[in-house]
């Protein structure tokens, strides 16, 4: 077979273009530090990466929610720690407002500063997040939840919903409480509440209310009425006697699975209202004892509504520190939640990029021999071209 000189230069540059391939090949794997650069150098490894890219992919949107969820919850505390601060002071205020020797410009100074903590209360409620998002408006984040009308009463406009957020396929935390629990704290005893009328004129108050029988109180009203300073009667909703007997300071008054204790001196024809606790804002809570402080306590009658108003307030406030104590105590288990959740992630995370650094990366001794030898490979199919290139049958001739 003869070989033409065309096909020999062919075949030459044919050999250093593939050298000058593979050595082009390895240098792209030096510098991006792939052993992978196509689908076509390890079919079966680029799809298992591929696989692995989206599974890291996905823990990594999981690591950024439960970092948004960790920020949003961390304002979530702040703003509940600034409620119970101010719930705190207010309770300090009421207990303070029972000296009896105080006076009227004593108790409306009180008030004053209950009317300035009924307002931090409201501006902790409209908290907002790193994004100017409303913390408790439940869904509707962007419009402000707390707002008090031309009444001075403070209503909620959000909605009873809880945003979450996503921390696996199956996992959901939420990110956030909405407001309800600060419209909705019970009243009293949060059973039954006892109110004394507004136009008695003995300085009669409550002293005890308590249930004693859960299963016999069933949420019904009685009215408390005394017939006369020493004997009284009580009634049910419809007017008909429960129970009758001579009243005493201090002792107690018993009838449908509730005990009443009464203090003071009641006078004849006062009476004191019995029935469900029912609910309170803790907007309320304040708003109701500044007006009660407000208002003059030059009568017997007005000194023991003051005093009652004080001891309620206090009975409410305690269930309202409740209330926010539950809602940081939820907070906190959901933060230690995350906390625990994201260090798992964390693992898992640097198994899988363990894993696809097996699979993808270069052996970098590997690949710097290799490019060694394809340089000389590539090197030696150069000479050898040029070699070639200077055969001829003239170069032979004398």
């Amino acid at each position: 077979m003869r070989i033409s000189t065309s096909q020999i230069h062919t075949n030459g540059v044919i050999a250093i273009q593939r050298r000058q391939a593979e050595l082009a090949r390895t240098q792209q794997q030096l510098a991006t530090g792939k052993r992978i650069l196509t689908p076509a150098d390890d079919p079966a490894g680029a799809v298992q990466g591929l696989k692995l890219h989206q599974r890291v992919g996905s823990v990594e949107q999981y690591e950024r929610n439960a970092a948004y969820a960790v920020t949003r919850l961390e304002l979530e505390e702040v703003a509940l720690a600034s409620l119970g601060n101010a719930l705190q002071r207010a309770r300090e205020l009421a207990l303070q407002a029972a000296n009896e020797m105080l006076s009227d410009e004593n108790r409306q100074s009180i008030a004053r500063e209950l009317r300035e903590i009924s307002n931090a209360l409201l501006d902790a409620a409209n908290a907002r997040d790193a994004s100017g998002e409303h913390l408790f408006g439940g869904y509707r984040t962007t419009a402000q939840p707390f707002v008090r009308g031309p009444d001075g009463q403070v209503k909620y406009v959000g909605d009873g919903g809880r945003r979450e957020a996503d921390l696996s396929p199956d996992r959901r935390i939420a990110v956030g409480d909405n407001g309800l629990p600060f419209m909705t704290v019970p009243r009293g005893n949060g059973v039954f509440t006892v109110t004394p009328d507004g136009a008695n004129t003995g300085t009669g108050r409550v002293a005890v209310a308590e249930v004693m029988d859960a299963a016999a109180y069933g949420g019904e009203s009685y009215t408390i009425v005394m017939t006369a300073a020493d004997t009284y009667e009580v009634l049910d909703g419809n007017g008909v006697v429960v129970t009758t007997g001579a009243y005493a300071a201090g002792s107690a008054i018993d009838f449908g699975g509730v005990r009443v204790v009464l203090d003071g001196a009641p006078a004849a024809g006062d009476s004191f209202a019995v029935g469900p606790a029912g609910t309170v804002s803790v907007f309320a809570i304040v708003d109701e004892l500044a007006a009660a402080l407000e208002a003059p306590t030059g009568a017997p009658g007005a000194r023991a509504l003051t005093s009652h108003a004080v001891t309620t307030a206090v009975q409410n406030l305690d269930q309202a520190l409740g209330r926010v104590l539950e809602l940081r105590t939820g907070v906190g288990a959901r933060l230690n939640t995350l906390e625990q959740w994201q260090n798992a992630n964390a693992d898992e995370l640097l198994e899988l990029r363990s894993s696809l650094s097996e699979i993808e990366d270069l052996d970098y001794a590997e690949a710097v021999s290799r490019f060694r030898l394809q340089q000389v490979a590539l090197e030696a199919a150069q000479a050898a071209q040029v070699q070639l290139a200077g055969l001829s049958l003239f170069n032979f001739l004398r």
